[in-house]
C-alpha cells in the first residue's frame, strides 16, 4: 500500500532569503573603519616620529615680475584693464570716417567721370552767380514798434 501523507525527500533544506542591503552595509563599515583609523594616525603627528627628509625651500619664481619692471622703467601706477566700450567706440569711429572718406573719394570720381563725358558742362560750385540774382535786392525788413508797457493800454 502506497503511503499518502509521506512526500518525496528534497535534497536540500531551504534557506530564507538573504537581505538586499547587507553588502551596503558591510562596505560602509568598512570605509568608516578605514577612516576613522586614517584619522587615527595623522592625529598622532607622525611628523616627529619619522624623518621623512629635507623639504622643498620656498624659491623665487623665475622671470621678472610687474612690480619689479614698473620699478625699473619708471610707469607710473595705473590700472591694467582696458576700457573695452572705449575701444570698440573708437574703432567703430575710425570705421565710420574711413566710409565717409571712401564715399566722397567715389562721389568725387563719378563727378569727374561725368564731367570727362561733358567737357561743357562745369562744375556748378565753380560757376559765377547769375546775374538776375545779383540784381534783386531784397524788400527791407518794416522796423516793429517795441511793445506797450503792461500798465498802460
Amino acid at each position: 500500500m502506497a503511503q499518502a501523507g509521506s512526500a518525496a525527500p528534497s535534497s536540500a533544506p531551504v534557506r530564507a532569503p538573504r537581505p538586499v542591503w547587507l553588502g551596503p552595509l558591510v562596505a560602509g563599515l568598512c570605509c568608516g573603519l578605514a577612516y576613522g583609523v586614517t584619522q587615527r594616525l595623522l592625529a598622532l603627528n607622525v611628523g616627529e616620529l619619522i624623518h621623512f627628509g629635507p623639504g622643498f625651500d620656498v624659491q623665487v619664481f623665475p622671470g621678472t615680475s610687474l612690480e619689479s619692471l614698473k620699478l625699473r622703467f619708471g610707469a607710473p601706477e595705473a590700472e591694467l584693464r582696458g576700457d573695452l566700450e572705449l575701444q570698440q567706440l573708437e574703432r567703430q569711429q575710425q570705421q565710420e570716417a574711413r566710409e565717409r572718406q571712401e564715399a566722397a573719394r567715389q562721389a568725387e570720381a563719378e563727378l569727374r567721370q561725368v564731367q570727362d563725358q561733358d567737357p561743357e558742362r562745369q562744375d556748378p560750385a565753380t560757376d559765377p552767380p547769375a546775374p538776375e540774382a545779383q540784381t534783386q535786392d531784397p524788400a527791407p525788413a518794416a522796423p516793429e514798434a517795441p511793445p506797450a508797457p503792461a500798465g498802460q493800454l
